[in-house]
């Protein structure tokens, strides 16, 4: 059974080209891998890591994890006392995981997303809180800026890549290439777009 879409009319066509966008405004081709990081730096977003909170070791295994274990958590978005948005991350997760992380929460700042706070819920467990609309729309974003379609077109029919090579290209994981292709129509224009 298909996943349900919670996406606007004309979102998809809207995240391709905000994803151009940033390409363009940042100096890169069409083609070329956005970085998560530099993106967040030229939209003045901080982005840091648990380590600097002062988090003693197993706290710090608490939160992010360790080698035995995997704490399930990712990133989350915040604003600081300056009323500025900021990103923590788990530094612990692999290096596509920590992109598609960014690029999600960078997502629903760009989107301009509204956190709702349940009645009862005491913070800091209401930063997880979008609804299904926003989480949809920042999913669909954060994977189109780090994989927009354009650049698996590029990859796949002149850079004659394989999945595997585009997830490394990109630093994404398989997970991310497969989501996207199937996501963009690629999966099944492939046939045309090589002929």
């Amino acid at each position: 059974m298909a996943k349900k879409s919670y996406l606007q009319r004309g979102f998809k066509a809207k995240a391709e080209r905000i994803s151009n966008q940033f390409r363009t405004e940042l100096g890169l081709e069409y083609h070329e891998p956005l970085c998560g990081f530099k993106l967040a730096n030229h939209l003045e977003i901080e982005v840091i890591s648990p380590e600097i909170l002062g988090l003693n070791n197993k706290e710090l295994d608490v939160l992010l994890g360790n080698n035995s274990t995997s704490s399930g958590w990712s990133a989350l978005t915040m604003t600081d006392c300056n009323n500025q948005k900021l990103i923590i991350h788990n530094t612990r997760t692999s290096i596509a995981r920590q992109q598609s992380d960014i690029m999600h929460e960078l997502a629903h700042i760009i989107c301009e997303h509204k956190i709702v706070v349940p009645e009862g819920v005491i913070l800091p467990s209401y930063m997880r809180y979008y609804d299904k609309f926003q989480e949809s729309e920042a999913e669909y974003l954060g994977s189109c800026l780090q994989l927009p379609r354009e650049c698996l077109v590029w990859a796949i029919t002149i850079g004659n890549m394989s999945k595997r090579e585009i997830a490394t290209n990109y630093s994404a994981s398989l997970q991310m290439v497969n989501y996207r292709i199937n996501t963009t129509g690629i999966s099944r224009q492939l046939k045309y777009i090589k002929a």
